[in-house]
């Protein structure tokens, strides 16, 4: 898997372009593929991840309407895109308008992905939930 870890803040440039750290630039050297993410941010997944999610998102069955509207989602707001030689990626203006990156954004890493956050909508979203991760009463669903 990728290894992606850590917060990083930044700003888009004026064509809509983010840096990306220079540690997360060799998972996305294969292209990168740009969704629109849960909670307010965009998923940015390196290949192999991508191909990983997207053969899950597929294996819902053609009846399941819920399977329907995820894949739609997930498919249907994603984007491939290549890093320049400065190991930027441009966010396309239709992802950032739908969750509102303005030109202070935050760059997380989460593993298996990247996601891309407004600052402000991220600051709010650490507000939420990190007095409850430092109390340990926020636990992740086990599959199953």
């Amino acid at each position: 898997m990728a290894g992606l870890l850590g917060t990083h803040s930044y700003q888009l440039d004026p064509k809509g372009r983010v840096s990306l750290p220079a540690r997360f630039r060799e998972a996305f050297a294969d292209g990168a593929y740009l969704t629109l993410g849960q909670d307010g941010c965009l998923f940015c997944f390196p290949r192999a991840e991508w191909e990983l999610r997207s053969s899950e998102v597929r294996s819902a069955p053609l009846p399941d309407s819920e399977g329907r509207a995820y894949a739609r989602m997930f498919f249907g707001n994603a984007e491939a895109v290549e890093l320049d030689a400065q190991g930027r990626l441009v966010v396309p203006q239709r992802l950032r308008a739908q969750v509102g990156l303005g030109k202070e954004v935050v760059v997380v890493g989460v593993d298996d992905r990247m996601e891309i956050w407004d600052r402000e909508t991220h600051e709010r979203y650490l507000e939420a939930f990190g007095g409850a991760y430092q109390a340990g009463t926020l636990y992740p669903r086990t599959a199953g």
